[in-house]
């Protein structure tokens, strides 16, 4: 089973938003895949009972859960069966973030590509150096094609000691929308833009921390 952990020492980053789709498109491609909901608003959590409400699969599995607790619910779900955990938190809660950041094998930081919320990477990549754990800042590009903010942003990152993903990441409506619906946007619109874009990124990811390509060692199987 593999964790990864989204965090950021500021609010409002779309950790949220970003874990609920990349659950989504990893459940997509066949992985058994949870959320463990380490921010006091509980975002993600409301997003479950909203997709119960709805009648929705039941799967990615997602609930609130307590700092002390990830522990022992990472080994719960692990005997469950579950391949990968996103674990989700809050800005400027330390010890939410201290816990997600020792459990996880690899930690992505969303974070828009402004002077401002990029001069709040620091405490979190100085955190991450000393943990010496694997991360990459994921950018959220304000619109498709912002090249040079974004060569800008990377270069600023990279200076401060951070790796910014590869993988195009864009602030776009579908990915809201799907959620105020208790859904991903791979299943909310599942050939448009925003999907294309999610799927690309868990690709990437799943390279990253070495996990199967479930769809294809399927579809091998039945040839």
């Amino acid at each position: 089973m593999k964790v990864v952990a989204l965090t950021s020492d500021k609010g409002g980053m779309g950790k949220s938003t970003a874990a609920i789709n990349l659950a989504c498109a990893a459940t997509e491609a066949g992985l058994e895949t949870a959320i463990l909901d380490l921010d006091p608003q509980a975002s993600v959590g409301r997003w479950a009972r909203l997709r119960k409400k709805a009648g929705l699969p039941p799967r990615p599995f997602a609930e609130v859960c307590v700092p002390i607790d990830v522990e022992d619910r990472l080994g719960e779900l692990k005997d469950a069966g579950a391949q990968l955990v996103l674990l989700d938190t809050a800005g400027r809660d330390n010890n939410a973030i201290t816990t997600a950041i020792g459990a996880a094998d690899l930690v992505l930081i969303p974070c828009h590509p402004t002077d401002l919320e990029l001069s709040t990477l620091g405490p979190t990549l100085a955190r991450l150096r000393a943990d010496n754990k694997r991360h990459f800042v994921l950018l959220i590009d304000w619109s498709a094609g912002a090249s040079r903010r974004r060569g800008d942003a990377t270069t600023a990152i990279e200076r401060a000691g951070g790796r910014v993903a590869p993988a195009i990441y864009t602030h776009r409506a579908d990915y809201r929308v799907a959620i105020e619906q208790g859904q991903g946007v791979t299943e909310f619109q599942p050939h448009q833009a925003a999907s294309i874009e999610i799927r690309k990124v868990w690709r990437w990811l799943r390279v990253e921390i070495g996990m199967p390509d479930i769809a294809a060692l399927a579809a091998a199987g039945r040839e």
